[in-house]
């Protein structure tokens, strides 16, 4: 990565990515330094947006502030973003941290009566469930994304991954509809799944399933594996991101 910003302790490079079809050149911003993945998520959330603005070009796109209709899908994370939105959580004023907690609160409780909530923070769990057996289940809960407010995103410049990739086209309120009939979506590369498994040791290592809820985020926090987190030079994790994005 071609310096540009010495004294701030950060690189600065233009990344060129032929994603499919899509020539995309992108300008990512990393610490020098060895830092948790988490870190790196602002320059993950770059990429995906040049890719997702790639895909979109020419086409007219239904979504508009005030449809949250999408908001009441599954979405699911990976631990690196997990805990990225842990720390801006943790950050929000003290009022804000408590009406969101009781929103995470309400989600567990849902999807604990669904029967779904073990399965969906546990990969091992999810035998003969198919990604997308668990979201038409999740879907049909209605359960709002606990960032939901008035119907639009309350962290949108801050919103996971796949996320930034859910477009459509087709009339916004068609989204709302329980099979999704008549919905057209943007066909946009699902490079978040890139992110899923980052903070592998291991780069080849198939985690594909090593993803859980946003609507768990909070319950994911208390169960998870305490462990010290690996620290890489933002290069490194941008590397291992773009390797991932190949496969």
């Amino acid at each position: 990565m071609a310096d540009s910003s010495a004294d701030s302790g950060d690189l600065t490079a233009n990344l060129r990515l032929a994603v499919g079809d899509m020539r995309i050149v992108h300008p990512v911003t990393v610490p020098k330094q060895a830092v948790a993945a988490a870190e790196i998520v602002p320059a993950l959330q770059g990429i995906v947006n040049a890719v997702v603005a790639s895909a979109e070009a020419g086409k007219t796109i239904s979504c508009r502030k005030g449809c949250g209709a999408c908001c009441r899908q599954l979405v699911p994370i990976s631990r690196t973003e997990g805990e990225a939105l842990l720390a801006l959580v943790e950050a929000m004023p003290k009022d804000r941290r408590r009406s969101l907690s009781e929103r995470f609160a309400a989600a567990n409780e849902a999807l604990t009566k669904a029967g779904l909530r073990d399965r969906l923070l546990d990969p091992g769990q999810r035998t003969g469930w198919t990604d997308r057996d668990l979201s038409t289940a999740y879907f049909a809960l209605g359960i709002a994304c606990p960032f939901l407010e008035e119907e639009s995103c309350s962290i949108h410049a801050d919103r996971p991954l796949i996320c930034r990739e859910y477009l459509v086209t087709s009339p916004a309120e068609l989204c709302a509809g329980p099979a999704q009939e008549g919905v057209t979506p943007v066909p946009v590369p699902k490079t978040s799944l890139a992110a899923r498994g980052l903070d592998e040791e291991r780069a080849e290592v198939d985690t594909s399933a090593r993803w859980f809820p946003l609507a768990l985020l909070l319950e994911w926090s208390r169960s998870r594996p305490a462990r010290m987190p690996a620290r890489r030079p933002g290069p490194e994790w941008i590397e291992r991101f773009l390797k991932r994005m190949g496969r």
